[in-house]
């Protein structure tokens, strides 16, 4: 019996780069059972939302190391494939967490994109977004700032970018499809 290929997919991108819906169509047509981790929703889990935003940046710090054992424990436990969401990086950390995510994902066989969008078409995206795990819409100055972090923490080294700007989630899928497939 031949072993069947198992997908590992981590995704990166600024806030309302499309992350969650990109996942949200592979985990659709990726082959076997797909587990979709969000970095945003460990973070909730763990602190309920009730923190400062130090204090959240250092949630999402941790959940990025715990995203690893749990992909890992999916795999284990009988999923084909996992997706994880990255959340932007923090201030904090500088982006090693997610250097450190996007580097044991691969090791692990995983693949690391990089949702790549301008500033102007997450402003615009934001606007309408309602994030499937109840992110909502961002305030405008919160949007900025998270995309200046994203794009001065961010090494587009460490990923397979694809440019976004013009695409949207249904092409951004089907690209990923045909590298990983």
């Amino acid at each position: 019996m031949q072993n069947k290929k198992r997908i590992i997919v981590g995704l990166q991108g600024a806030a309302a780069a499309g992350k969650t819906a990109v996942a949200r169509k592979l985990s659709r047509k990726l082959p076997g059972k797909t587990a979709r981790i969000s970095i945003d929703v460990l973070r909730d889990m763990s602190c309920l939302n009730t923190l400062t935003s130090k204090q959240s940046d250092e949630y999402i710090t941790m959940a990025k190391k715990v995203a690893l054992n749990l992909t890992k424990s999916y795999l284990n436990e009988g999923c084909d494939n996992v997706i994880v969401e990255f959340a932007p990086p923090v201030t904090a950390n500088k982006g090693f967490a997610d250097k450190w995510l996007a580097q044991n994902l691969k090791k692990i066989g995983g693949r690391v994109f990089l949702l790549h969008t301008s500033l102007p078409t997450v402003i615009k995206r934001n606007k309408n977004r309602r994030g499937e795990f109840g992110q909502g819409n961002l305030p405008r100055k919160l949007v900025e700032k998270i995309y200046r972090d994203y794009e001065k923490y961010i090494d587009k080294k460490d990923f397979e970018v694809i440019e976004t700007d013009k695409i949207g989630a249904d092409k951004t899928s089907a690209i990923i499809l045909e590298k990983i497939i």
